[in-house]
């Protein structure tokens, strides 16, 4: 459960650390712990994936 959102997590915080991290949790109100336990559905994933390319640009 939740491998892909957990995944997008993961390579946020490498691209952006902790701070990018606590952002796209915050954007999205969904913490990696919670992802972890989510099913990996096509709109959850999508919507974190926008969420964490907004995160990215934003910290570029």
């Amino acid at each position: 459960m939740g491998e892909k959102l957990v995944r997008i997590f993961e390579i946020l915080t490498e691209q952006t650390g902790f701070r990018g991290r606590l952002a796209l949790a915050n954007k999205t109100g969904i913490s990696m712990t919670q992802a972890a336990e989510m099913n990996d559905t096509d709109v959850l994933v999508k919507k974190i994936e926008a969420a964490a390319i907004d995160v990215i640009d934003n910290n570029s």
